[in-house]
């Protein structure tokens, strides 16, 4: 008899039935079956079925039942080894518990634990599986933990010291993490914060607001009232208001104490009430007429200057820096040792207001910084596609574009709201080449505007002035379209940035977009909208408003365009080489520089036209002098001016070098960039060359300091200095000065007969405040009588004054 085999796990089971010996009837066996193990495979059977009526039938059968057993081996070792199944994959991390637990103090230990549980495709629960934790505060009791019988990992988490929501993530590779989230509270009273541990006041009236704040261990505030007490009433009040003090000095040059209570928490806070300034002994500079005494950081606490036998005026500059953005608030006092002064803000007499200089449109500096910070968020991140590319010969860069013949029509993109999508596309038609620009104009502009020969002038003015001055300063551009040529495309789509009836307007702007590839080519991603062409879009005549009401002249857009030309190329110079040839930068210029570099690019364009030179302290009756000079500085010299002017009015909270595109900003970092070319001497050709072209990872300050100095806020005090004395004050030292324009005298035209700098008075009883910000200064004016030493001290909320702080005191009278 031959039994049935059925193959379950790793066991056989014999279970035929009994048949009579010699019986003429086939014998039937039910299915041989294999099942494989746990690791999810399926159930195969096998139905072999045997009939004999010989024992070499018999023999026969049992052969073919031989090769079934190996057979069914076979299908076992496909399903698993003799180990044992194999564990499918994770599918699945869920939480299990511990997420969202009532409110905890922070520091603590969460009373649960946190759990997940991680299954497979089918649902059941894996064992051994490795889940990595993470916290964004506090600590967790491991960096993993491994699944148990359930599927189940869990961690304990000790929240950080902040409070607000706290969050923890627990991560099975492969599979996307879960996060836990809890809300941290603040722990018990156990300390009082004083807004100053010492407050300094500068002597009788001079008040402090002293906050007090109840807090946990961990410095959170916690809701609990604070009271303020003076230990000597004579020397300090204390007025309570909410967590906090108004400490008002009655005395002077005298110490005391004040008490802060919390509940059983107490605090002692020290007050020191400072001597007036300029006490018998104290040393006091005596200086002549355009000198000038520089005091920093702690030094700078005090100043005393000596009036002479008929007395003497000063002015009092504060400056500070620190590269971080910093507001310095400041009092100070000169207990009553100083005399009052008159304003100087005079028009000079060679006044002559003449074609507009004072009265002209503005241009929008707000749409080029929108579009400047546009192009830095939706570019940088593309950098490296293009330029490899580049390197590669991929996309559209080993393809030479033709130059169009005049009368061609072009299709292009004028889109400046988005860099690489939504794109406007205007048709243009040639109408104008020379040997470096293709001169384009829209079909859909305004009548009566530019003739074929104004086009063809403003195409040779780009070839002998603009394209040789900006090349020669800052670096050959690009050629990505393989044209030698830039396409300046006059189009009306300049003319609809401005809405209606606005006294402003956009003189042209140049997009970095255009120099990026169109499209994705072999893992190279592409800018689908741009023109791949360096180009820029230029404002055009209209003469009868025909774009949103705003009429624009023939004369006014030409006299605009011939500077907007010199700004823009430098724009497209220098993302082009911080794109293309310095190949180590991974992003563009810093918006300041950028800016400032391409008014600067004007300046270079006016001496250029006028035949003058850096370093000539030009007034405005020399250049009145001249047609061709008056005519360079209206077309490269005003609206730089007209920037530096409303830096100017405004130099308290301004800076050369903040990173942005405002007005004030381009007006101070143009200004400051003749300075510091002026004070370096040398080649100015090689300092914008190294200013455009910097070497990997350097931009924005680092490009200044490696460029200009590494001393760049002692730099920036002497700038604040020489723009207030420049050519106003005799005697002065060269880094007092501006050596190429007599400041005073071009900023009063453009400003239509005054003096444009904001000074204040110092305060000869009363305490000055004053608040300037990182890389600004202000101005205070005071006297000293007839033989007598005057003076001020200065403390920056209550605190010495900083290591960034300085102090200029130049004696003026």
């Amino acid at each position: 008899m031959l039994p049935e085999r059925t193959w379950l796990g790793s066991t056989f089971f014999d279970h035929c039935d009994v048949v009579p010996q010699g019986m003429d009837r086939q014998r039937q066996c039910v299915p041989v079956a294999s099942l494989c193990g746990p690791g999810g495979t399926e159930v195969v059977k096998l139905d072999v079925h045997f009939g004999w009526s010989s024992s070499a039938d018999m023999r026969s059968a049992s052969l073919l039942l031989a090769l079934v057993d190996i057979a069914v081996v076979a299908l076992v070792i496909a399903c698993g080894d003799a180990s044992g199944p194999k564990t499918n994959p994770p599918a699945t991390v869920v939480v299990v518990s511990g997420d969202a637990q009532p409110a905890s103090e922070v520091g603590l230990k969460l009373p649960l634990p946190l759990a997940v549980k991680v299954s497979d495709a089918q649902g059941q629960n894996l064992v051994g599986v490795t889940v990595t934790w993470s916290t964004s505060s506090g600590a967790l009791s491991a960096s993993s933990s491994i699944t148990d019988a359930n599927g189940v990992a869990t961690m304990e988490w000790t929240l950080g010291p902040l409070v607000g929501s706290q969050t923890a993530t627990a991560t099975v590779t492969g599979l996307k993490p879960v996060t836990f989230t809890e809300i941290a509270v603040a722990g018990p009273l156990a300390q009082i914060i004083l807004t100053r541990d010492t407050v300094r006041l500068l002597g009788i009236g001079d008040v402090f607001q002293l906050r007090a704040r109840a807090a946990d261990r961990f410095g959170n505030t916690v809701l609990v009232g604070t009271t303020v007490e003076s230990a000597d009433t004579s020397i300090v009040t204390a007025d309570n208001f909410g967590n906090g003090a108004l400490l008002t000095a009655r005395a002077s040059d005298k110490i005391t104490t004040v008490r802060v209570t919390a509940e059983s928490i107490v605090k002692i806070g020290t007050v020191i009430v400072l001597p007036p300034p300029c006490q018998a002994g104290t040393n006091a500079f005596s200086l002549a007429v355009g000198e000038a005494a520089l005091l920093s950081g702690a030094a700078a606490s005090e100043f005393c200057v000596q009036g002479t036998s008929a007395g003497a005026e000063f002015i009092a500059i504060p400056f500070y820096s620190d590269f971080s953005g910093s507001l310095l608030r400041l009092s100070i006092s000169t207990g009553n040792t100083t005399i009052g002064v008159s304003s100087n803000r005079f028009a000079p007499s060679f006044q002559l207001l003449q074609s507009g200089v004072g009265s002209q449109l503005v241009r929008d500096d707000a749409f080029e910084t929108k579009l400047r910070e546009r192009s830095l968020a939706e570019l940088t991140p593309l950098i490296p596609s293009p330029r490899a590319a580049h390197q590669e010969s991929a996309g559209r860069f080993n393809l030479s574009v033709a130059i169009p013949q005049i009368g061609d029509l072009l299709k292009l993109n004028t889109n400046s709201s988005s860099a690489c999508t939504n794109a406007n596309v205007r048709t243009g038609r040639v109408v104008a080449i020379t040997n470096r620009a293709i001169v384009v104009a829209d079909t859909a502009n305004p009548a009566s505007g530019f003739t074929a020969q104004d086009y063809q002038n403003f195409g040779i003015t780009f070839d002998t002035l603009v394209y040789p001055v900006d090349t020669a300063n800052f670096g050959d551009p690009t050629d990505i379209d393989k044209n030698q040529h830039v396409i300046l495309f006059f189009t009306r789509a300049v003319n609809e940035l401005t809405p209606p009836n606005q006294n402003f307007y956009v003189g042209g702007f140049f997009f970095s977009r255009d120099l990026f590839p169109l499209t994705t080519s072999g893992g190279i991603q592409g800018c689908p909208t741009s023109n791949f062409a360096e180009m820029f879009y230029l404002l055009v005549p209209d003469p009868d408003g025909a774009v949103n009401q705003n009429v624009r002249t023939v004369g006014f857009v030409k006299t605009v365009t011939i500077g907007t030309l010199a700004h823009e190329f430098q724009h497209l110079i220098n993302a082009s080489r911080h794109l293309y040839v310095n190949t180590g930068s991974s992003a563009f210029e810093d918006t300041f520089l950028d800016e400032g570099l391409a008014h600067m690019a004007e300046e270079l364009t006016f001496y250029r036209a006028s035949g003058l030179a850096p370093g000539q302290n030009i007034s405005y009756e020399v250049i009145q002098a001249s047609q061709k000079i008056k005519d360079a500085f209206d077309n490269f010299g005003a609206a730089n001016f007209r920037r530096f002017r409303e830096f100017l009015t405004n130099p308290l909270t301004n800076s050369p070098y903040v990173n942005n595109a405002n007005i004030t900003t381009r007006g101070a970092t143009w200004s400051f960039l003749r300075y510091a070319a002026d004070r370096r001497g040398l080649s100015e050709n090689q300092l914008w060359f190294q200013l455009a072209n910097p070497p990997a990872g350097i931009h924005g300050v680092s490009n200044i300091t490696r460029a200009v100095t590494p001393d760049l806020g002692s730099w920036v005090r002497d700038w604040a200095v020489a723009n207030y004395a420049d050519d106003f004050i005799p005697g002065l030292q060269p880094i007092d000065t501006h050596l190429s324009w007599n400041i005073r005298s071009v900023v009063s035209v453009v400003n239509e007969g005054m003096w444009a700098l904001t000074t204040g008075q110092l305060e000869t009883i009363n305490i000055t405040s004053v608040t300037i910000g990182d890389g600004s200064a202000a101005y205070l004016r005071f006297g000293v009588a007839a033989n007598a030493v005057g003076g001020g001290r200065i403390t920056a909320r209550g605190a010495p004054v900083p290591s960034g702080f300085a102090l200029s005191v130049l004696r003026t009278k």
